[in-house]
């Protein structure tokens, strides 16, 4: 790169001479014969062969150097194309600057509000923790269940054999620990209990029976939240109480009222449906229920009530054969 420059200045320096020799050569054969160009004197028109050499020298150099560097045909040819494009390229550079800027500013604040947030879990975590604590404490306070009150009721198959009784009667104990799980007993604290001695009595009432039996599964006493559950069994026989299609209950409901006033009388005809079926020995879930109703088919039958525009009496049914073990399935009859 360097012999290029050198080289370049040279060639410069070189054709200058010739262009000046030549011009000094024109000057002074002009001089000597006294010619005179476009009417001016010798003299003048010696100097005036001098200017023109001296423009022709700068021209020629000003073309070598546009030929040969690339650099200086940008500069002469497009410098202002150049500053142009510096000048929007500043103006783009300093447009990125401020978006950079807000793109940070905006890092930070939101920085700020995940720190802020992972410190507002971590307090609702404590809170938790503490709201755990409170509950479990509030329910070792809590009777679990009374004397004689049923944790759960199960069919189960009489008959001689033995051990199978007896897996039958620890399969029921079992699923019975497993639902007081879900009330939030663990594993560590004391569940359902059955003294070797009434395991062994109802598995001897069972050998003496046939048929299946309701082994229902009771509290001996008194028994909070968190201690051991001593329970034993009560066997009773698994009877039909209502046909299929039998009536259970039945209400008369107004189409005057309003449809939640309706609603309202259907349910009261459910719970007096419950209530009858309890009394006429269906057994209830550990949670007292018998039986429930989707309450789509509550409104649907309020909406029929209402659109009607008369009085109406409802009844409930039975769906299919019911039996002391439940549950109560019901459908409902509309007379007008």
């Amino acid at each position: 790169m360097l012999s290029f420059k050198i080289n370049f200045i040279l060639l410069l320096i070189f054709l200058s001479g010739i262009v000046a020799i030549i011009g000094n050569y024109i000057g002074r054969t002009i001089g000597r014969r006294r010619i005179a160009l476009f009417g001016l004197r010798p003299r003048y028109t010696a100097a005036a062969v001098t200017v023109l050499t001296g423009i022709l020298i700068a021209l020629i150099t000003l073309m070598i150097v546009l030929i040969i560097s690339n650099d200086a045909r940008t500069a002469f040819f497009g410098l202002e194309k150049l500053k142009g494009d510096l000048a929007e390229k500043s103006h783009l550079l300093e447009n990125t600057q401020k978006e950079l800027n807000a793109k940070i500013a905006e890092k930070a604040k939101i920085d700020q509000e995940l720190l802020t947030a992972q410190t507002e879990i971590f307090s609702l975590k404590k809170i938790k923790t503490r709201l755990g604590k409170e509950i479990e404490a509030s329910r070792k306070g809590t009777v679990l269940f009374k004397v004689n009150e049923t944790i759960s009721a199960s069919l189960i198959k009489a008959g001689p054999e033995k051990e199978k009784l007896k897996s039958g009667l620890n399969q029921i104990i079992v699923s019975a620990n497993t639902y007081l799980k879900t009330l939030g007993l663990k594993n560590n604290q004391g569940l359902i209990e059955v003294a070797k001695s009434d395991l062994e009595e109802t598995i001897d009432l069972l050998q003496q029976q046939k048929g299946e039996i309701i082994a229902i599964l009771y509290a001996k006493s008194n028994t909070l939240f968190g201690e051991t559950i001593p329970a034993a069994f009560r066997l009773v026989d698994n009877k039909l109480i209502y046909r299929s299609g039998e009536e259970i209950s039945a209400a008369k409901i107004s189409s005057a009222l309003s449809l939640p006033e309706i609603e309202q009388e259907i349910k009261k005809l459910l719970a007096n449906t419950h209530q009858t079926a309890k009394q006429a020995g269906i057994l209830p879930a550990p949670s007292g229920a018998v039986g429930s109703v989707p309450y789509s088919e509550i409104y649907s039958l309020a909406r029929k009530i209402k659109a009607a525009y008369k009085n109406a009496v409802v009844k409930t049914l039975a769906k299919k054969d019911i039996y002391t073990i439940g549950p109560l399935e019901i459908f409902f009859r509309v007379y007008y």
